[in-house]
C-alpha cells in the first residue's frame, strides 16, 4: 500500500500519525477500525453573517463533504442529523447537554449519529467559562475531551480511531487518555499545527495507548 501524500507527526514514545491533507485523498491508504468526528456540514449563510466567517466546520455554499462511508465502520458522528441523505436511519443518537439555561442563544443540546448504539444516550456537560479555560480553546466547534471520551466506551474493544475532519486534535486526546489508537487528518494547516501540539502535549503526559 502506497504512503498517502501528506504530513505526520511521530512522539518521542511511537507514531502518531496526523495527516495534514483533505481525508478525501488520505484515508483509502490508511488502516483503521473506527470513525469518531464532527464533520463541516455545509450550512449556508446569508452574507456578513457571523458565522459564515467561522473556519473549520461551518461552511457556507460550499459542498459538504463525503462521510458516507462511515456508515461501514462503528462511527459517531457529531452533526450527522445534517448528513440525512448520506447516512443510514439509526436509533442509536447521542445527546450532549450543554446545560445552557433556556434564555441562552445559543443551542442548548448537540446530537450526534451513531451505529454503535442501539437507543438514544445522553451525556450533561457545561462547557462554556472555567470549562473552555481548563482546557483550552482552539477551535470554534472544539468539543470537551471528556464529551468525546464518553463517545469511546461503545467502541470495540482495542480498534484504531480516525478522525478525518480533526480540527484542534480533541478526539485524539480522548483517543490517549482512553488507551486507544488514533489517526487524525485535518487540512486547515492552523488547525492541524494546533492538533499536533495539543497531541504532543498530551502524550508527553503517559503515552499509554502505544503499548497495547
Amino acid at each position: 500500500m502506497s504512503k498517502p501524500p501528506s504530513d505526520f507527526y511521530t512522539s518521542s514514545c511511537g507514531r502518531v500519525p496526523l495527516y495534514r491533507g483533505d481525508c478525501e485523498g488520505i484515508r483509502d491508504g490508511l488502516s483503521f477500525d473506527a470513525v469518531v468526528t464532527d464533520p463541516p456540514y455545509g450550512v449556508g449563510y446569508s452574507a456578513g453573517a457571523r458565522h459564515q466567517k467561522v473556519r473549520g466546520k461551518i461552511m457556507g455554499d460550499e459542498t459538504p463533504p463525503n462521510i458516507a462511508w462511515m456508515a461501514e465502520y462503528p462511527a459517531v458522528v457529531w452533526g450527522g442529523n445534517n448528513f440525512c441523505d448520506q447516512l443510514p436511519r439509526s436509533a442509536g443518537w447521542l445527546v450532549w447537554d450543554k446545560t445552557h439555561a433556556e434564555s441562552c442563544r445559543h443551542s442548548q443540546a448537540e446530537i450526534a449519529w451513531s451505529n454503535v448504539v442501539n437507543t438514544v444516550r445522553h451525556h450533561r456537560e457545561a462547557y462554556h467559562g472555567f470549562m473552555r479555560a481548563r482546557d483550552g480553546w482552539f477551535h470554534p466547534t472544539q468539543k470537551p475531551p471528556t464529551l468525546m471520551q464518553w463517545c469511546l466506551q461503545w467502541l470495540p474493544e482495542g480498534c484504531t480511531v480516525i478522525d478525518p475532519f480533526m480540527g484542534s486534535g480533541t478526539t485524539g486526546i480522548a483517543c490517549v487518555r482512553s488507551g486507544r489508537r488514533f489517526v487524525g487528518i485535518e487540512k486547515d494547516p492552523a488547525h492541524y499545527a494546533t492538533a499536533v501540539e495539543r497531541i504532543t502535549n498530551e502524550l508527553a503526559q503517559g503515552d499509554l495507548f502505544l503499548t497495547r
